[in-house]
């Protein structure tokens, strides 16, 4: 997707959006030249196609590409909120994670921390509602996350 730029009315305050990237479940966006990425629930789409640019017009008339030739988007991904035989961590409340604590492959036990958020200037950890293995974690430190995103992916381990 190409780059979007709109104005929104909130409040009767003016705001300039640009949309940067979109996927099913994530939007980086900007408001007023101040980054965000944010979080997308229940849009009804499973998931957005990756589009691949085409390549810009040469000749007299071309113009210089709005985007680094070097930058590669990354394509979207479909990445459910939950395995069929597993269970999610979901996010307590929002914030931004400061540290996380387990990496991909690692074996958690229920009650224990995999993550730390800060919120309100106070840091609080996020345990493992169930024992298994870590298959996917959705967010890097530094990520703003709200309320019931889905943190962690976990797998059932036979004992």
């Amino acid at each position: 997707m190409n780059e979007k730029e709109i104005t929104l009315e909130i409040n009767g305050r003016e705001y300039r959006v640009k949309i940067h990237r979109f996927s099913a479940d994530v939007a980086e966006i900007s408001v007023d030249d101040q980054m965000y990425r944010v979080g997308l629930k229940d849009l009804g789409v499973e998931e957005v196609a990756y589009v691949k640019p085409t390549p810009a017009p040469r000749g007299p008339q071309a113009t210089a590409p709005k985007t680094s030739l070097t930058a590669k988007p990354e394509p979207a991904l479909h990445r459910p909120a939950v395995v069929s035989d597993g269970s999610a961590i979901k996010s307590p409340l929002p914030g931004l994670i400061l540290k996380i604590l387990v990496k991909e492959g690692d074996i958690v036990k229920a009650g224990q921390p995999v993550m730390i958020i800060e919120a309100m200037k106070m840091e609080n950890e996020v345990n493992a509602t169930a024992d298994g293995m870590v298959i996917d974690i959705r967010y890097k430190e530094g990520d703003s996350v709200n309320q019931g995103d889905t943190l962690i992916l976990l797998k059932p381990v036979e004992a």
